[in-house]
């Protein structure tokens, strides 16, 4: 994963009073008070439960947390450089690369990468899509929404004789990584052309920055397909697309979708609890699910490391029902509980 490299430019200016022939040096300025309270940087998915959860921590007597959410590359420069307390990001980093950087890994929520519409008259979840398919319209070879492909996949559902457009990310993001994975597992020649990444060449569409740019996208255009996360689409009302999985099943996303592959996933087999969550087996799971992870430096102040700790903590114990309120779902209580007792025992 490419991580973006944070630039901070400081300008530094002095003035010198009193009068010439004072003989005595200038008093050394003082030392800067630490910055009041943790910060942490990521991706913006993560962003609305920070907001509740940082609401619900200072109301509990916890500190002020400042968090600002662009997309995972951001947070993994941020705490590479040592400019935030801690980092997140929605794709886990290997046990080598933490190694490499000095950083240990935690999960803390489970979202989903959804496919939404702008078509009117078809109901919120009753389209529906497959891979295949799927495929074919973001590199442009299926350009009505009443082709015969999707006519097939959805018999009774009248669909419009209308053009598609496509809609997609132009910044970096966890989601456009996730979803053009996705359509280079299934499709030769995706796979072959743009590839997986953050960004990609988009063979068609219009692009947005952030799920903001989408939404505007989709708000004023007619006919169109796109993706965002899922709480995102809750929030802004957007159509929901149903996708089949690899065990054939139709599944309309939703946290239960999200969080299905969760108990049986290997999240101890490594260091930094690192899953694979791209088209999991299992006929209630959604294909497309995220897995954000909290980042922090093996060489943190102990002081200030406890404190990130003792956030997450409390996430971990309180922040469930903020989760599901906003349409995420919670990691596992066993993985909970892993995670805590590797704290415990690196302390």
């Amino acid at each position: 994963m490419k991580s973006l490299v944070a630039s901070v430019a400081f300008v530094l200016s002095l003035a010198v009073a009193g009068s010439v022939a004072a003989q005595t040096a200038p008093a050394p300025a003082p030392a800067p008070a630490p910055a009041p309270g943790l910060s942490g940087s990521g991706g913006s998915i993560q962003s609305p439960l920070f907001k509740a959860w940082i609401a619900d921590y200072q109301k509990a007597g916890g500190e002020p947390i400042a968090y600002t959410g662009q997309n995972s590359a951001f947070g993994i420069s941020q705490i590479e450089s040592k400019a935030a307390d801690f980092g997140v990001t929605a794709m886990p980093l290997s046990d080598a690369d933490l190694k490499t950087k000095g950083l240990s890994q935690f999960p803390f929520v489970i979202s989903g990468t959804v496919l939404v519409t702008n078509v009117p008259g078809l109901e919120s979840g009753k389209l529906r899509m497959d891979a295949a398919t799927l495929a074919a319209i973001f590199l442009g070879k299926v350009t009505k929404w009443n082709d015969p492909a999707l006519k097939t996949l959805n018999p009774g559902l009248d669909l419009p004789d209308w053009p598609i457009t496509v809609a997609h990310r132009t910044d970096p993001a966890s989601m456009s990584l996730l979803l053009t994975s996705y359509l280079s597992a299934v499709s030769p020649e995706w796979k072959a052309g743009p590839g997986a990444g953050e960004t990609v060449a988009w063979p068609i569409g219009l692009g947005g920055k952030g799920n903001a740019g989408i939404s505007e996208i989709m708000s004023g255009t007619m006919g169109t397909i796109s993706y965002v996360e899922y709480a995102y689409a809750l929030d802004h009302k957007l159509d929901l697309v149903a996708l089949k999985n690899r065990d054939g099943a139709f599944v309309t996303p939703s946290p239960a979708a999200f969080s299905a592959f969760a108990n049986s996933a290997p999240w101890t087999a490594t260091k930094g609890f690192g899953v694979q969550t791209l088209d999991r087996p299992g006929k209630a799971t959604w294909p497309l699910v995220l897995v954000s992870y909290g980042l922090l430096r093996d060489d943190a102040a102990p002081d200030r490391a406890k404190r990130v700790r003792d956030f997450f903590g409390w996430g971990y114990a309180n922040g469930d029902a903020d989760i599901v309120k906003l349409g995420y779902a919670p990691v596992p209580a066993p993985v909970k509980a892993a995670v805590q007792a590797k704290w415990k025992a690196a302390k």
